[in-house]
């Protein structure tokens, strides 16, 4: 989910538009290395914390917006 998406045609290699949650997972991870390293993380372990970080912030806006919808639709019934 997270990962650059690339479509290959023969050698040629294009890069496909990122979506929206990748765009968000981005800017939160390079705002968390940012963070890490002021608070005086070396380099590795600022990507590595970031990273984790990062994606736990996803998923739960993921679990967040899941959790909208079906309510919505609870609703609706």
């Amino acid at each position: 989910m997270y990962g650059l998406m690339i479509q290959e045609h023969g050698k040629e290699r294009t890069n496909m538009p990122k979506n929206l949650w990748d765009k968000e997972y981005n800017r939160v991870y390079r705002e968390l290395v940012r963070d890490y390293l002021d608070d005086g993380y070396d380099i590795a372990e600022a990507k590595f914390n970031a990273r984790k970080d990062a994606k736990e912030i996803m998923q739960d806006q993921l679990d967040f917006v899941e959790e909208l919808y079906d309510n919505t639709l609870n609703d609706l019934d």
